[in-house]
Formats: structure tokens, C-alpha cells, sequence
């Protein structure tokens, strides 16, 4: 309960943050999360025993921020390609290249880097009419609503474990609680947005849709981070937030969920 309290005491206030303040400054902070948080995978990466190349990684999260504020073009798709092209030549390049340290260069760019280059895609954008920080509100919305759910339906009603070997507490009957409540949370979202504050969102069965489908990529997205956990024999993904890990711990369910609305914004 209190790592689900210490969640939203963090990402709610940056959200809010982002709301507010937008512009450059605030996709200077995305960046230079993203940077951390790709920095806290490398080094788990490198504790279960990868030797991963960081170049690709690290440059295109540099480039984020000029793409998006001096050039206006932030494709995330484009970026992730060409960050994977470098991060996989500079494995075969090597004297000894492996394909495990491939496959592992890479799995930083889909987890961090991707969903956070299309939040500062969405963060200045509309599709249609709908506005993309709309949206990004609305995932994590899906996410932290769903994480409490899923928390408090596994402690009332859990008895079936979910996957024992990444992450014991967590249950089928929470996880089936995760999906209705964040579903629910993205349905309480987009009525405040229509009725308090007048802004154009998703349909009813499009909400809907957003809100079981983005449950569950973030519940992928927090078991994932705690299977690399546990592979690399970390406790914490990092110490940013002293004694409460780190942008991982943090942000987990939230990335898989906003990469579900980046998707959905493909189609407007």
C-alpha cells in the first residue's frame, strides 16, 4: 500500500506539472527522465549478466528534446528504429558478439524510451479533436487506478497466483480487479474532462475499449519490471527516490498504458 501511495505522490504531481507548464521546459524533464530511466535498465541489464551496448539508447532520448522544440518533428517509431539499428551494430561489431546482448541493447528502447517519446508527442498535439494531454491524463488515470485496484482485490478476494515466478503476491482475482478498475478510472476521466472541463474525448466504447486494453498492458508493463528485477537480483531499480526506488518503480504500468493511447491515436 504504501509503494501504491509513494506512485501517486509521484506521477500525480508530475502529470500536473506537465499540464500546467508544458511547453519546453517540461519536455526537457521527459528527456531527462527518460534518460534515467533508460540508465536504471542499462544497469539492471548489466547485473543479470548483459553486456549491453548504450550508445543507440542514450542518443536518441538526447535527441528527443531538439527533434520535438528546435525541429518540431518527434517521430518515436523512427527513433526507436534507428536507436536499435545503432545499439545492435554496436554489438556485432564487437570481437565477441552475442545475441543475447543484442536482444538485451534493445529491450530499454520498447520500455522506456518508446512510450516516453510518444508522451512528448502526444503532450502538444490534438487528433481530430480530441487533445493528446487528454489522453495522456487518461493513461495514467488507467494505470494508477487499476494498480490500487488490483492491489486491494488481491488482498480481499486473491487466492490463484498470478505468475509466482516473476512476482509472487500478485493474483488472478487482483489482476481481474486491475483491469475493471482501470477501466472504470479512464471512464471517471473522460466524464471530467466532458463535463468539467468541456473538452472533446474519446466515445463511451472507445473508453471502454482504452481502458481494458490499457489495464492490461500496464499490468504487463509492472510484471515485465519486476521480471528484470528478479533476473538481475536488484531490489530497486535505482535510489532517485531515496529508499523508494527508482523512475522505473515508478513509472512501469504507466508506459505500456501510454503506448495503448499512442496507438489508439493512429486511428483518429
Amino acid at each position: 500500500m504504501k509503494t501504491r501511495l509513494i506512485t501517486a505522490a509521484v506521477g500525480v504531481p508530475f502529470l500536473i506539472f506537465v499540464l500546467v507548464v508544458r511547453g519546453w521546459f517540461a519536455e526537457l524533464v521527459i528527456a531527462l527522465l527518460t534518460i534515467i530511466a533508460m540508465r536504471e535498465c542499462y544497469r539492471a541489464l548489466g547485473k543479470a549478466g548483459y553486456n549491453v551496448c548504450t550508445w543507440g539508447g542514450y542518443a536518441a532520448a538526447v535527441a528527443m528534446w531538439p527533434l520535438s522544440r528546435v525541429m518540431g518533428v518527434l517521430d518515436p517509431l523512427l527513433l526507436v528504429v534507428a536507436a536499435m539499428g545503432i545499439s545492435m551494430t554496436g554489438v556485432m561489431l564487437r570481437e565477441k558478439p552475442t545475441f543475447p546482448d543484442a536482444a538485451a541493447s534493445v529491450y530499454p528502447l520498447f520500455t522506456c524510451f518508446l512510450p516516453m517519446s510518444m508522451f512528448m508527442m502526444m503532450m502538444n498535439s490534438t487528433y481530430g479533436v480530441v487533445p493528446g494531454i487528454a489522453l495522456i491524463t487518461m493513461a495514467f488515470a488507467i494505470a494508477y487506478v487499476g494498480d490500487g485496484a488490483a492491489y486491494f482485490g488481491g488482498r480481499a478476494m486473491g487466492k490463484h497466483k498470478l505468475c509466482p515466478n516473476v512476482s509472487p503476491k500478485k493474483t488472478v482475482e487482483g489482476a481481474i480487479f486491475g483491469v475493471v478498475g482501470g477501466t472504470i478510472g479512464g471512464l471517471i476521466c473522460r466524464a471530467v474532462f466532458v463535463y468539467a472541463f468541456h473538452m472533446p474525448m474519446p466515445g463511451i466504447p472507445a473508453a471502454i475499449a482504452l481502458g481494458l486494453i490499457g489495464s492490461v498492458a500496464g499490468e504487463i508493463g509492472d510484471l515485465s519490471a519486476s521480471l528484470l528485477k528478479r533476473h538481475s537480483g536488484i531490489k530497486d531499480y535505482g535510489k532517485i527516490f531515496p529508499g523508494h526506488g527508482g523512475v522505473m518503480e515508478r513509472f512501469d504500468s504507466v508506459f505500456f498504458t501510454l503506448i495503448v493511447m499512442y496507438c489508439y491515436t493512429l486511428v483518429l
